[in-house]
């Protein structure tokens, strides 16, 4: 996974848990799931909102969260758009986005189930290079600043990973 991958997916978590204050909803990076619909199968959305009667079997949640957050990267980005959309699809996610930190600024799609529950629907495209604000769809109490959720992106950072005692 890119360090700009994982920067965004964990900004994300603390810019939704900072909003977020009802005790049955929970923010999770890379929570395990599987559902009835595909037996055997796990999935793990970069991030989730998982909100009501949190449901396991062993480690995994089989509840179907409210919404997930895929961030792109170039050996993910194919399975993020097919396969784990349609899937996120059929099993009823209400809100999906898609998260790229490769473009300047950053972008997201943000896709929202249709009426009938059966497909998503684009309803908006943030570039972060010229709409420095939003905010979750099914959530807009969760308002933020793109750069927030792009921080870090693009850094160089120097020095080693060492520890002293």
């Amino acid at each position: 996974m890119y360090p700009e991958h994982r920067f965004v997916m964990s900004n994300f978590e603390y810019i939704i848990k900072s909003f977020i204050k009802n005790p049955n909803c929970v923010v999770m990076c890379q929570a395990m799931y599987e559902w009835p619909e595909y037996p055997n199968e796990k999935f793990e959305p970069d991030l989730s909102l998982l909100c009501g009667v949190r449901s396991r079997k062993r480690l995994c949640y089989t509840d179907v969260p409210r919404f997930i957050a895929e961030v792109l990267s170039p050996s993910t980005e194919d399975i993020d758009r097919h396969r784990k959309m349609k899937v996120y699809e059929n099993i009823g996610v209400e809100e999906y986005w898609l998260i790229d930190w490769r473009v300047p600024g950053g972008k997201i799609e943000k896709y929202l189930l249709d009426d009938a529950g059966e497909k998503f629907i684009l309803q908006d495209i943030v570039d972060g290079s010229k709409t420095p604000e939003t905010s979750l769809l099914l959530f807009p109490q969760v308002r933020f600043k793109m750069a927030k959720l792009m921080e870090h992106v693009g850094e160089e950072f120097y020095g080693s990973c060492s520890w002293t005692q």
